[in-house]
């Protein structure tokens, strides 16, 4: 793969990240994150985004390779303001929330600190 758009380092999990992933959802958000959504995100260190959320773009977690299916209306602009979005695991083509970028591929059992997540153009 290319050089990624966007790289993260995930710092800290809330305590009810592991019940959104067996939702099939993961919140990403950027430090410094507010105290009453903090518990349900990854949190990592905020970095430069510069391109346009699309599908059929790549994003890998460790070792894993998914496909952006869909992206909401306002996943892009939350994502270089806050780095903030939501990732569903399951492959929908339409957005079901305007911050949501959909992703085929298995939804991951654990997001722990240290993980890895980036995008690639393609």
């Amino acid at each position: 793969m290319s050089l990624p758009l966007y790289q993260l380092e995930v710092t800290q999990v809330g305590d009810f990240v592991a019940e959104y992933l067996q939702q099939h959802k993961l919140i990403l958000f950027a430090e410094p994150v507010p105290t009453d959504i903090a518990e349900y995100c990854a949190i990592h260190r905020p970095g430069k985004f510069n391109a346009v959320l699309l599908p059929g773009q790549k994003v890998t977690l460790n070792s894993v390779i998914y496909r952006i299916t869909a992206v909401g209306s306002v996943a892009t602009a939350n994502l270089k303001q806050l780095g903030h979005i939501t990732l569903n695991f399951d492959g929908a083509i339409d957005a079901e929330l305007p911050g949501t970028v959909h992703l085929c591929g298995p939804t991951p059992e654990t997001i722990l600190p240290g993980d890895q997540i980036c995008i690639y153009r393609e």
